[in-house]
């Protein structure tokens, strides 16, 4: 395994360089490349086949969707919907801030864009009203996670992509795990607000609740056309984000009127570079999972799993283990490009379900959002509002780590609660 340790070291220290993940990993390659002097044709070549992937399509469609509803203001809407159903219960605010993080990511499948949106409307409704600006911040940060465990999700595209695994599936099975985790946020919530900090709202009447819920009935309905469409077999995960995309556009152009047409070239220029900054990962990604292959390196790695004996159960909390320290230097994206093109094999050998796994893997990335330095869910909450710093959010966001940790733990514990839904699912 001298080999396997040189391509780690090799890596790491590319990636200490402080050059972007995409860089790091083709850089990496283009070294192993002319090291053990592979045809250098296979650069170009694998780039090219990257992104010739009909699965790969859903990812810039979903994230310009994300920014459509994002400038169209529909996580406003969301949020005034959840306020006025549960607002009047102890720690109102704090449920409804979560429930519209959980609508929102049933759009969008980006855990960044859920914090942001409903962040921006949330933190002050919920200071104003007497909640510990920390807690809000952990909050806000946290049930923006729910961006990539409720489908769709783009860390699970980027998952299906590479084991080959149906993503529509994958999306199914996140379901459950998904109102699971919203559920464990809202009891926490719940809890911490009885404890006092906050003021009581009054209760919302039941005609206030119907006229502000048919006011944003179009915006509602979009994570139904989604998801149902998927669950149903009407359309693909790749074809539902055209249909979301083309839906969202109507319901923000031509029903609410929040962004014109003028404002659509803007629009897609921001979609645009993240867009880029994940196709390159996923470029280099590929190319460095390629170059791998070559070098028998999953197979090196499977035959010393199998000699020492590993069960599928050691071996997931080893990977988790991992995976949790990764994410704490990585962005998500990365830290599933970089892993899975060796474990994948490792899950055939030990008969482990990838379908699970990709839940696992998913809510244990579901704390690479909060956890620093690299947090992206972090940074967002942070540059809501000048009065925000990042040692407020850090602090809130602990508690909601340590509830994730303890989800994690029941994910692994109880395979059934990602698997059930799939295994009913046409």
């Amino acid at each position: 395994m001298s080999g396997f340790l040189w391509v780690i070291l090799l890596l790491l220290f590319v990636l200490m360089l402080g050059l972007p993940v995409a860089f790091s990993l083709g850089l990496t390659s283009i070294v192993l490349i002319l090291q053990y002097a592979i045809p250098l044709k296979i650069v170009g070549n694998t780039i090219f086949t990257s992104m010739d992937s009909f699965v790969l399509i859903a990812i810039p469609l979903y994230i310009l969707m994300s920014q459509v509803l994002l400038d169209g203001h529909i996580g406003d809407d969301l949020f005034d919907v959840m306020n006025a159903w549960v607002r009047h219960l102890p720690g109102g605010l704090a449920i409804a801030t979560i429930l519209a993080c959980a609508f929102f990511a049933a759009i969008t499948g980006s855990g960044a864009a859920t914090a942001a949106t409903i962040g921006m409307v949330a933190y002050p409704a919920m200071t104003e009203r007497g909640y510990e600006k920390r807690f809000t911040l952990g909050l806000l940060a946290a049930g923006g996670t729910l961006g990539i465990l409720i489908p769709p999700s783009i860390p699970m595209i980027l998952y299906g992509s590479i084991t080959e695994v149906s993503v529509g599936k994958l999306f199914i099975a996140g379901v459950v795990p998904g109102l699971v985790l919203t559920t464990v946020f809202i009891v926490f919530a719940v809890w911490k607000s009885k404890r006092g900090g906050y003021t009581p709202m009054p209760k919302t009447s039941w005609k206030e609740r119907f006229d502000i819920t048919i006011k944003n009935f179009w915006g509602i309905m979009l994570p139904f056309l989604i998801v149902g469409g998927i669950y149903s077999g009407v359309f693909t995960p790749t074809e539902a984000a055209a249909v979301g995309l083309v839906y969202s556009l109507f319901v923000t152009l031509v029903i609410y009127r929040t962004i014109r047409l003028r404002d659509l070239p803007q629009i897609c220029l921001r979609s645009v570079g993240t867009s880029c900054m994940i196709a390159m990962v996923v470029a280099g990604a590929i190319l460095f999972g390629r170059v791998m292959t070559m070098l028998e390196i999953p197979q090196k790695l499977t035959a010393l799993v199998i000699s020492y004996n590993l069960t599928p159960l050691m071996f997931i909390l080893a990977m988790n283990a991992l995976m949790i320290v990764l994410g704490c230097i990585l962005e998500t994206v990365s830290v599933i490009l970089l892993t899975m093109p060796l474990v994948a094999p490792l899950l055939i050998v030990l008969h482990i379900d990838p379908i699970w796994y990709g839940i696992i893997l998913t809510v244990n990335m579901t704390m690479a959002l909060v956890t620093p330095p690299v947090g992206m869910n972090l940074y967002v909450i942070n540059g809501l509002r000048d009065d925000i710093t990042m040692r407020d959010v850090i602090t809130g966001v602990w508690p909601f780590v340590i509830l994730m940790l303890f989800f994690l733990v029941l994910t692994i514990a109880f395979p059934a609660m990602s698997v059930w839904l799939p295994s009913v699912m046409k």
